[in-house]
């Protein structure tokens, strides 16, 4: 066998050939992920039906937790007017947690993004007010 044995000795048509084989494999992938980045309106809503219903899920779900916020008020000992406020916090986050269930089940993606701001907002205030850090 000579020394330039390998490619060069298959010859110009089974190069083309083999340069053709990985080409098309290049271009297949190519199209697949164009297919994964570009979806159709369709897909796109349909995606976003999806996790609205997500959403108002974990809504529901994040709603009905209030009950247990509420009822861990007695093992507080807190003042008159803390367990007012307290209570006051955990409506307004049942509220804010019934908007967002709504919102998410009209398909108001739009809308959701601000109403997470003010449940962000109740909890960190109810965190600073009555959550004892370190013990």
């Amino acid at each position: 066998m000579s020394s330039s044995s390998g490619w060069s000795q298959t010859g110009t048509p089974a190069l083309h050939a083999v340069r053709d084989g990985k080409l098309r494999e290049l271009m297949d992938r190519m199209d697949s992920l164009m297919h994964e980045r570009f979806m159709t309106e369709t897909q796109i809503d349909a995606e976003r039906r999806k996790y609205a219903r997500q959403i108002a899920e974990t809504a529901h779900s994040l709603s009905a937790n209030v009950d247990a916020i509420i009822a861990s008020l007695p093992g507080l000992n807190l003042t008159a007017d803390e367990q007012t406020a307290f209570r006051a916090l955990a409506a307004k986050l049942r509220s804010e947690m019934g908007l967002l269930q709504q919102q998410a089940e009209s398909n108001r993606i739009d809308q959701i993004s601000d109403n997470l701001h003010e449940i962000n907002t109740t909890c960190t205030s109810c965190h600073a007010l009555f959550r004892k850090l370190g013990g």
